[in-house]
């Protein structure tokens, strides 16, 4: 794809006529952050958080199967984004974050109370919990890469699988291995 809406809009596409076929999905790309100097740690420990080795593969898949509710798992988020980021993980994003949920859950609001979400967009969901966000049209809002940091269509769809997640009925979980 061309160099547009970073991973999420390549996942939003590949996925969108595929979901059917599938319960869950795992998502995970390259996450070349070079505007910090632990990228390629955070995105190590992301990866073995979610893919490690099999026993923590089928602990998440079992989780899915035993839990008919619990919609994503994604790892706790990396000790080094909050110590370079701070606690505002919202960034910029608010007004993106209400614009997706007004089309897609309109009785839901973004809060400033629990700003939890995958840090880093990568973690494993069942199809049930988001499935919206694949017939969202947004592709015409999605600027191109021009190195935006926060404040994007993009940025706010990372920030709102969870969102989606309780409007469909499904909680989330989050992990931390040690691998």
């Amino acid at each position: 794809m061309n160099n547009k809406g970073r991973d999420v809009l390549p996942l939003l596409i590949q996925l969108k006529n595929k979901i059917k076929k599938y319960k869950y999905f795992c998502h995970l790309h390259t996450k070349k952050s070079k505007h910090i100097n632990f990228g390629d740690e955070w995105r190590n420990y992301l990866f073995n958080n979610l893919l490690g080795n099999t026993d923590i593969i089928s602990e998440i898949l079992t989780d899915f199967e035993n839990n008919i509710y619990l919609g994503i798992i994604f790892p706790e988020i990396y000790y080094k984004v909050f110590e370079t980021f701070g606690k505002n993980i919202l960034g910029a994003n608010k007004d993106y974050m209400n614009l997706i949920l007004k089309k897609l859950a309109p009785y839901l609001s973004v809060s400033t109370k629990n700003l939890d979400f995958p840090m880093g967009n990568m973690f494993w969901a069942k199809i049930k919990s988001v499935y919206q966000i694949f017939f969202f049209q947004f592709n015409e809002l999605i600027p191109n890469e021009n190195k935006q940091l926060d404040g994007t269509l993009i940025h706010g769809i990372e920030r709102i699988w969870l969102y989606l997640a309780k409007y469909n009925g499904y909680y989330y979980k989050k992990i931390f291995k040690h691998v």
